[in-house]
């Protein structure tokens, strides 16, 4: 709960939907001497132990809602013209968006003003459909997130061949839309159901 709200509080516009608790065992072989044997070692006297450890898992949404956004390129151009930083959170956010800019014919520089306004962080959900937001904290502060050099690379590679690039951004309540000649396709996300 500790990174759900500091995540919130720096302006990630997330939806609190459940908190669950569960057993995981985890278990590690240990030779005689107690040191951990690396895999693949031909050691003699092991012991194996065995922990069980509670586990949460945090069930939230990436905002009220998921704007896709599409970004154009037009020859000549060498970027899509936004700079992303990443929260220490793990979240992958719109920190400036050049004027002009295929990032913002495709309206992100108008919700980043307003992002701004609302004290909220341009946060960035997916990208061609894959999640770029965080999947595990651990208790240690581990974040386990997508790789930025990941995401810049994608960006290169569509720039360099002049292709559409989508984008999810997180919505957080009164939104409004950013004002595009393109078609702006909300992807509504609901919380898991239930287990019977």
């Amino acid at each position: 709960m500790a990174w759900f709200s500091a995540a919130v509080s720096s302006g990630v516009p997330l939806v609190f939907v459940n908190i669950q608790t569960e057993q995981i065992v985890t278990s590690e072989k240990t030779n005689q001497n107690g040191k951990e044997i690396s895999r693949g070692g031909k050691q003699q006297n092991t012991s194996t132990s065995v922990e069980l450890v509670q586990g949460i898992r945090l069930w939230f949404l990436p905002g009220v809602e998921q704007v896709l956004l599409e970004m154009i390129p037009e020859p000549g151009e060498t970027r899509f013209g936004l700079d992303i930083k990443r929260t220490d959170e793990g979240f992958i956010c719109v920190g400036e968006v050049t004027k002009g800019s295929a990032a913002d014919r495709a309206g992100l520089q108008q919700l980043l003003d307003e992002a701004n306004l609302t004290k909220h962080l341009l946060v960035i959900s997916r990208l061609e459909g894959k999640s770029v937001m965080p999947s595990t904290v651990g208790s240690a502060g581990f974040i386990h997130c997508c790789d930025h050099d990941e995401i810049k690379d994608a960006l290169a590679s569509a720039m360099e061949g002049l292709d559409i690039i989508q984008l999810h951004i997180m919505a957080w309540p009164n939104q409004t839309r950013p004002e595009t000649p393109q078609a702006i396709a909300p992807a509504t996300l609901r919380p898991p159901k239930p287990p019977l």
